[in-house]
Parts: structure tokens; sequence; C-alpha cells
């Protein structure tokens, strides 16, 4: 729903969609942690946990800091690749 909503809305200053992507990017990082070591072995070999805890980290901790090109990158393409994998 937060790519629905566009990247205008996600841009917008003091934006909703993207404190809710904010929100997605850091509950991933914790979805990852509890994935069963059978789904935990789907994920995409190309996917960094290590940048995705920095990701989360930044996020959680300081958001100034935080690029929103990356962050929608996340929500557009990456989230969904994992999701797909693990799902599939």
């Amino acid at each position: 729903m937060i790519v629905e909503h566009g990247r205008e809305s996600f841009d917008a200053p003091r934006s909703l969609t993207y404190r809710a992507a904010e929100a997605v990017v850091i509950h991933f990082d914790d979805l990852l942690g509890r994935l069963p070591d059978a789904r935990a072995a789907m994920l995409p070999q190309g996917l960094s946990l290590t940048a995705v805890r920095r990701t989360r980290n930044i996020l959680s901790h300081d958001y100034r800091k935080a690029r929103k090109e990356i962050v929608w990158d996340v929500i557009e393409h990456r989230i969904p690749a994992v999701i797909i994998a693990i799902v599939g």
C-alpha cells in the first residue's frame, strides 16, 4: 500500500507514508530474525542481513541520516522480493 500511494506522497514533507515505510523496514529486520531455519534458508543469496540491520538501526535511532531513496528501494523492491522468496 505504501508504494501504491506513490513516490510523491512518500517524499512529501512530514509524510505519513514515509513514516509507515520506516515502521515496515524496522519490523522487517525483526521478522527476518524470527524466521525458522527452513524459511531462512530460502532468503535470496544477495540479501545482506547486516545491511538490513544497519538500515533498521539508522531508522530507529537516527532517522535524520536515513536516505529516502534507500528506504523507497527497500519498500518497492527488496522486501517484496524477500517475501516472494520465503513464501514462494
